[in-house]
């Protein structure tokens, strides 16, 4: 049986069972937006495209076939594996004041997004890279960097976060968001990347 994906989230349940029997159901899921990617169900002599949410396909005898599903009986089906399904790594930027560690303004509204997304996952891992514009040497913008990640992660520790689980790392003015020349003032570059997974 091949199947091919292309971003779709599907389930496939397989079944060990009599010839008449359901050996294997696939499911294309919507993704966030309402939207679905694709898979294929191949035996080897027909291939059924699944292209749309809750698009379905069985293999029943060996042969691979469309079949209709209502969303509840994919619930009712793969609701165990559903709710097992981990929250998927969520990646936010946070800017700063110049030649500072502290949060704009806009970012320190937005922390709290950082901080809800954390707290809704039952197991969490936090990585906080910091950032600086290229004004500056690299030692200055190293260390600069460094403060950054240092300052988001002691502000998630007072906000009850696990030291175990955060990662920091500083990457001073390499890797902007923004290229620019040497000693460019450039606020977007200015920021600390956090990946909650």
């Amino acid at each position: 049986m091949n199947r091919q994906s292309f971003g779709a989230a599907a389930l496939a349940l397989l079944l060990v069972a009599g010839c008449a029997e359901r050996q294997a159901l696939f499911v294309v899921l919507p993704g966030a937006d309402g939207s679905a990617g694709a898979i294929t169900v191949d035996d080897g002599k027909s291939k059924v495209l699944l292209d749309q949410p809750y698009a379905a396909g069985e293999v029943r005898d060996g042969n691979a076939r469309a079949a209709p599903v209502k969303p509840e009986e994919v619930q009712q089906v793969f609701g165990t594996a559903l709710a097992a399904e981990p929250i998927l790594p969520v990646r936010f930027q946070l800017y700063f004041v110049q030649n500072t560690d502290r949060m704009t303004t806009e970012a320190e509204q937005q922390y709290r997004a950082v901080l809800d997304d954390i707290k809704r996952r039952p197991v969490y891992q936090v990585e906080v890279i910091g950032f600086t514009d290229s004004v500056g040497t690299q030692e200055q913008n190293q260390r600069l960097s460094l403060q950054r990640a240092a300052a988001i992660r002691d502000r998630l520790l007072a906000d009850g976060i696990a030291a175990a689980a955060i990662a920091t790392a500083g990457r001073g003015k390499l890797d902007p968001a923004v290229k620019t020349a040497d000693q460019v003032d450039e606020p977007r570059n200015r920021r600390v990347m956090i990946t909650v997974r």
